[in-house]
């Protein structure tokens, strides 16, 4: 993504988020699992998703993973027992999403342990915009798995929700693939 997108995209987030100096965005509330449960179904509907630029990683070599030009439409429903749910256009099967149950996320530490720059919005960016830890927001972690031409990739989509209209996060996909550890990694928004 070029330093004009990107500078758009992050003024964008800035604007919908509260800053640092102003007081914690609500969504710094979401954080725990109680919390979560009361306003959970508030991310059900349809969701604008952008996939952008990241990096693939074949065995020691780290590549330029193009942003997709697309913004295609992702669709989170609540099950009768509480599940959230979503279908993407391009996913083999729903993708189930759970509450992360981790230590706080690190895109830039993850990014910079396979060789390449942080992504689009670090873990320490997001923070500085919500005016809390990552932690104090709801993070959730979808997983799913696709085999083509016999090589199996798992999929995993970690979310932030940042705000009412707005999710923050990073997909990652791995594989082996002729004996080749390849990995994958891209920014993804989804807005409303």
């Amino acid at each position: 993504m070029c330093f004009k997108v990107r500078t758009a995209f992050v003024l964008t987030l800035l604007s919908l988020a509260s800053t640092a100096s102003a007081a914690p965005d609500v969504a710094c509330n979401y954080g725990s699992p109680e919390t979560w449960a009361q306003v959970g179904g508030t991310i059900v509907g349809s969701w604008q998703i952008a996939h952008h630029a990241g990096y693939v990683i074949a065995g020691p070599m780290a590549m330029p993973f193009p942003a997709s030009g697309d913004v295609e439409t992702m669709q989170i429903e609540m099950t009768a027992d509480g599940r959230l749910i979503g279908t993407h256009p391009e996913a083999p099967a729903p993708i189930e999403f759970i509450w992360a149950d981790e230590p706080p996320w690190s895109f830039e530490a993850h990014a910079k342990a396979d060789g390449t720059p942080a992504p689009l919005l670090s873990s320490t960016d997001v923070e500085s915009m919500m005016g809390c830890k990552v932690e104090d927001l709801a993070r959730l972690i979808g997983h799913s798995q696709v085999t083509m031409e016999g090589v199996t990739m798992d999929m995993t989509l970690r979310l932030m929700i940042i705000g009412a209209t707005s999710i923050y996060g990073i997909f990652h996909t791995s594989s082996i693939a002729n004996g080749v550890s390849v990995k994958s990694w891209r920014a993804v928004t989804m807005t409303r």
